[in-house]
């Protein structure tokens, strides 16, 4: 149903560090999925219910294909059965070829275990014996996008301007979060606009070491398998 599906814990979470390689794939012809684990509902701002509201607005930008916010709960997201069940039935449901999501050792606890529950779920979605009722899908591979953590990743996807512009766009989407009217507000640390142009900076430090204008990492729980090595001269 879909070819790319990236996970996070936290709605914002997708956008903020995989928007650009989402946008990448969706221009040139990819479905894309976001599933957001939480309801972002122990956010200092926004409640969940406008949290659902600016993720689905986020992607409309991005040109999803499919959307859903699960409840496994915010600050409290674990590696566990009812939470792999839950994405298997996602990932048998919408099939995709590829799944991105966080890296597990991130320092947010939300972060890593999402990353932690999409390992487990990738693998375990393929076994038939596993949650029997739907047949098993295993995508063809699982990319990790660093958040806090920045370790040397393993590629860094091309971002063009315009696909950061559509992550920006998507981003501008989570009025709750980013934006801070007035100065009575609870101030958090990505409502600063200084957030935002720190990742503005690090997509433009990323992008600079492959020579483009944009770019975002990512880190591969294996090797990458290279089936057509001269398609890397092209």
């Amino acid at each position: 149903m879909i070819d790319v599906l990236a996970i996070g814990a936290h709605p914002d979470d997708i956008e903020l560090f995989a928007g650009g390689t989402l946008a990448h794939f969706q221009r040139r012809g990819s479905r894309i999925g976001l599933l957001h684990l939480t309801r972002g509902e122990s956010a200092s701002r926004g409640s969940p219910e406008l949290r659902a509201t600016e993720a689905r607005a986020a992607a409309d930008v991005l040109g999803a294909s499919q959307i859903r916010i699960l409840d496994l709960g915010d600050g409290a997201l674990r590696d566990d059965d009812r939470s792999r069940a839950a994405v298997i039935g996602v990932l048998r449901e919408w099939t995709p070829r590829l799944v991105l999501a966080q890296l597990p050792s991130d320092d947010h606890p939300d972060h890593a275990a999402a990353g932690a529950i999409a390992k487990s779920a990738w693998y375990l979605a393929g076994i038939r014996n596993v949650a029997p009722g739907s047949p098993p899908h295993r995508p063809r591979a699982l990319w990790f996008f660093p958040c806090h953590e920045v370790p040397h990743p393993n590629f860094v996807v091309t971002v063009t301007a315009a696909d950061f512009d559509r992550k920006k766009a998507a981003l501008a989407c989570y009025d709750s979060q980013f934006v801070r009217r007035s100065d009575t507000a609870v101030l958090t640390r990505i409502s600063d606009p200084a957030f935002l142009d720190g990742m503005h900076a690090r997509a433009r430090a990323w992008g600079s070491m492959i020579g483009s204008p944009f770019g975002e990492p990512f880190v591969l729980p294996g090797p990458l398998p290279v089936d057509d090595p001269q398609a890397l001269l092209r």
